[in-house]
This record gives C-alpha cells, sequence and structure tokens, in this order.
C-alpha cells in the first residue's frame, strides 16, 4: 500500500488579501492622479518609442518574483509537447488582439477606426 502525504499550505496574509491591495493600489493611483495631475504628465513623458520606462520599471518588479521561480527543466518539457504551446500562441496572438479591439470599441466608442479617443 502506497502512502500519500499531502502538505497542506496556508496562503500568506498578502496572498489572502491580494484582491484588496490591488484595489486599494488602483484606488491611491487615482487619488494621487487627482491631487498630482502633473505628476503624471511628467512620469509620461519619461518614455522612449512611446513606451513608459516607469511602468516597464514596475512591470518588472512586479513580473520578477515569479520569473526566478521558473523551472527551466519544466519549461525544455513543455517544448516538447508543442501542441500547448502551439495553442497558446496562437490565442494570445491571432485571437486576443482582436477580442481586445472589439471590447475597446464597445467601451470607447463605434468608430475606432479614426484613432479617435471618446472621454
Amino acid at each position: 500500500m502506497e502512502r500519500v502525504i499531502h502538505e497542506e499550505r496556508r496562503l500568506s496574509f498578502f496572498e489572502k488579501y491580494l484582491t484588496v491591495w490591488v484595489i486599494g493600489c488602483v484606488g491611491l493611483g487615482v487619488l494621487l492622479g487627482k491631487l498630482f495631475p502633473t505628476a503624471a504628465i511628467t512620469l509620461d513623458k519619461i518614455s522612449i518609442y512611446q513606451v513608459s520606462i516607469p511602468i516597464a520599471i514596475c512591470l518588472f518588479f512586479m513580473m520578477y518574483p515569479i520569473m526566478v521561480k521558473i523551472d527551466f527543466a519544466e519549461v525544455i518539457k513543455a517544448g516538447k509537447t508543442p501542441k500547448p504551446v502551439v495553442l497558446t500562441l496562437f490565442v494570445n496572438w491571432c485571437i486576443k488582439p482582436f477580442t481586445m479591439f472589439a471590447i475597446a470599441g464597445l467601451f470607447f466608442g463605434k468608430d475606432m477606426s479614426e484613432n479617435q479617443v471618446y472621454i
């Protein structure tokens, strides 16, 4: 008889209330934008080829903890079964951009072809 040991992992305080932290950060960002409107304009000017450097730095620090936990042996194993990888690439590059464009058109206006922003 084989004995299976299940290790129960509890969520940390941060993980448990992640939704609260995200909503709080969004609210804080909106509040700071209202209180200091010139700060948003200044941060927007710090860009290279229309890529915001402050956003790129923040995204790097957001993704870094996940990147260091990648098991590259699993990545190589995933590459040996190309069907899920190809399906993921197809969905992310061939379907999602058009659905996001349609959703943007739904919320921002019907005529998105003229690059007009309706606020």
